[in-house]
């Protein structure tokens, strides 16, 4: 059989690996589509952290692999990596019973940096945190925080290099099934292809729609806060969360952002009922009073240094699936159609190996970077059935 040619649309992180690992893997033509330039969704909006410190064994060895490959980048200098630390904090003896299982499994994958912490090892790390009511945490100090955008150009010039054909400022406004392949209709002219990787974020809804398959996605508006540090600490403030994962509710999170500067958010990995689903063509792009109080008493309360300063950040969307995980893999409906979307707050952490993963299903059958990854698939029970069964 010959190699396919691939069309992947959203040059995203997840949309930038999926074409770069598509052209490591010998495809016959890729063409990347995208509505206007690479990382101007969600990938350029985010808090860009990454970090391997997750409790879902899954979830861990898709965060090592990514971190593997932004290690790799970095090394050959198209991109560079702020490696201030990532530490996520347990509230109870369970929650640190969870973390102790979690670096074991990281060390299982071959990384061996995540250091377990009690809570004064905790309070060591992040002096001016209230640590009174946690265990402990599980601390990364090869992990930390990177540009979405400059990621995005890193996979885009490896990519580019290897033929992969990139359009920008392109909308896909049409789509026909060909014999044994596709037709998609663009604002530059007509794109043929055996395979497409739908790898649109938060318009991932509408693009399933055109090529005839059923992505139910929830976008959910999401902010970011800048704080203002009166004086430089003399320590650098690692990515701090204080998301347990299970949690139903938003955690807080705050990291150094420069000298004097840290920002500051709510997360979580799950749907909240009350942040409604955008319009990812229409949605405040500035921070909301209400948002910024709540970050700022959250933020006085837990981490204790006078007189910080607060203003608005900026928005984006969380691209969020009705279980909480990704929706990575091919369609039984139609397989030549193949999913890369729901990523929620974690796109720029483990986008780049959901894009690799949506490759290797359109070149090889089947996932082989995390072979574990095959349980995202569209049709997968917990998704299907929390939205109705299948289109």
């Amino acid at each position: 059989m010959s190699a396919p040619r691939i069309a992947v649309i959203g040059a995203g992180v997840a949309g930038c690996g999926a074409a770069l690992r598509a052209a490591q893997l010998g495809a016959d033509e890729i063409t990347l589509i995208e509505a206007g330039h690479p990382g101007g969704g969600s990938s350029g909006l985010s808090a860009g952290v990454y970090n391997i410190q997750t409790v879902d064994p899954l979830d861990i060895e898709i965060r090592i692999r990514a971190r593997e490959l932004l290690f790799r980048l970095e090394a050959a200098g198209t991109l560079h990596l702020a490696r201030i630390g990532n530490v996520r904090v347990a509230y109870t003896d369970a929650d640190m019973a969870r973390l102790a299982a979690a670096r074991q499994v990281q060390r299982d994958l071959g990384a061996t940096d995540s250091l377990l912490l009690d809570r004064a090892a905790l309070q060591e790390l992040v002096p001016d945190l209230v640590t009174s009511d946690l265990a402990g945490g599980l601390h990364g100090p090869d992990d930390g925080h990177l540009d979405g955008h400059l990621l995005c150009s890193a996979l885009l010039d490896e990519a580019r290099a290897s033929g992969v054909r990139l359009l920008t400022r392109t909308q896909v406004v049409g789509h026909e099934r060909t014999p044994g392949g596709h037709r998609l209709r663009t604002t530059e002219g007509d794109v043929a292809a055996d395979v497409v990787i739908n790898a649109a974020g938060a318009w991932g809804s509408r693009v399933g729609e055109l090529l005839g398959v059923r992505v139910p996605l929830v976008p959910q508006v999401h902010e970011v806060v800048q704080v203002q540090l009166r004086r430089p600490l003399p320590y650098v403030v690692p990515m701090t969360n204080l998301y347990m994962p299970g949690m139903t509710g938003e955690g807080l999170y705050f990291r150094q952002d420069g000298p004097d500067s840290l920002i500051a958010g709510m997360h979580t990995y799950v749907v909240q009922d009350e942040g409604g689903v955008a319009d990812p063509d229409d949605y405040r792009r500035r921070g909301s009073d209400a948002y910024l109080e709540q970050v700022a008493e959250a933020l006085t309360e837990r981490f204790l240094v006078e007189d910080l300063g607060f203003k608005p950040g900026w928005t984006g969307l969380y691209p969020l699936s009705p279980d909480g995980r990704f929706i990575l893999g091919p369609h039984e409906q139609d397989p030549t159609v193949i999913s890369c979307t729901g990523l929620g707050g974690v796109g720029v952490t483990m986008g780049s190996i959901a894009g690799f993963t949506a490759a290797e299903w359109a070149v090889t059958g089947r996932p082989t970077t995390v072979p574990g990854a095959e349980v995202l698939r569209p049709d997968r029970a917990t998704l299907t059935d929390l939205v109705g069964g299948r289109p």
